[in-house]
């Protein structure tokens, strides 16, 4: 099942899509849905970058192994659950 969607974009912009397309021999909508999934895999490699990054800085701030396994699954869990809620909106 798919919707149509109309979407404003300046003439240059549209002409290079459209020259990309054709040169991949792939349809607008091809092209703009792939567009859509890396757009989406970027975000969810940087949300996990930050959120190793913030455990990285607690582990580096705690004495050693007070970083246990339950927290970091603490850490990840709410990590997911926020990108969940970002994705709902």
């Amino acid at each position: 099942m798919t919707k149509t969607l109309s979407v404003s974009l300046p003439q240059s912009q549209i002409r290079a899509m459209e020259r990309t397309a054709r040169n991949e021999n792939r349809t607008m909508s091809e092209l703009v849905r792939e567009l859509y999934r890396r757009y989406v895999s970027d975000e969810a490699r940087r949300e996990f970058g930050c959120a190793l990054r913030d455990l990285r800085a607690d582990a580096a701030s705690a004495p050693a192994g007070e970083m246990s396994m339950r927290r970091i699954d603490e850490e990840i869990a709410a990590a997911r659950r926020a990108r969940k809620r970002r994705q709902a909106q």
